[in-house]
């Protein structure tokens, strides 16, 4: 899920007493649980990488004060109320969705944009456009580990996100092909040999 409710009075109540590196570790980590909707691993060192804070101790100490340990993840019982019911809202937001777009007849019957890449008819001139949909950082991790290799999804998000999901071409339309385009250029990369230089 991209977006989460946030009480300021409820997380400033509850961290006043957070070091700053303490507080960031706690807001990263959380951003980390909704975005992918599921508990965090237990391992200090895997979520550092994915939050990009090498401080350990802060990490494992905010661990154990604000989640759980339940079978080797950490739980948080507001973060997965707020996913349980994101979920439901979505399932019930397809569903309706689906419901609208088989029944015959019905001229505003279009899929919502939580469908994805939904293909949009224009009843005009009946053509279609794909709308973009912007990938999860767990998404892109899993096509590239698809088509062999290795990519950061938080970075690729990001770098993209900075950008507005501009290509130098103009807005991206298929975020599967820039990941394809950033394994082709590592490749080169790797296979770019200076010459060597004869004094």
């Amino acid at each position: 899920m991209n977006f989460y409710p946030f009480h300021i009075g409820d997380f400033k109540s509850h961290t006043d007493h957070l070091s700053p590196i303490e507080d960031i570790t706690y807001r990263r980590l959380l951003d980390y649980y909704y975005l992918h909707e599921k508990p965090l691993p237990d391992d200090a060192e895997f979520l550092s990488k994915r939050i990009r804070l090498d401080d350990i101790q802060a990490i494992q100490y905010v661990l154990s004060e604000f989640f759980t340990l339940i079978d080797k993840h950490w739980h948080s019982s507001r973060a997965d109320a707020e996913i349980a019911k994101y979920q439901e809202k979505s399932i019930k937001a397809r569903e309706s969705a689906n419901k609208r777009w088989q029944s015959s007849g019905n001229a505003n019957a279009m899929r919502t944009h939580s469908e994805g890449n939904a293909t949009i008819t224009n009843t005009i001139t009946k053509t279609k456009t794909k709308v973009f949909s912007r990938p999860k950082p767990s998404e892109v991790e899993d096509y590239a580990q698809q088509i062999g290799f290795s990519l950061d999804g938080n970075h690729f998000c990001d770098y993209y996100e900075a950008r507005g999901w501009q290509l130098n071409t103009g807005p991206m339309k298929d975020w599967k092909a820039a990941v394809r385009t950033w394994k082709r250029n590592r490749k080169e990369d790797k296979e770019f040999k200076p010459r060597e230089i004869i004094i």
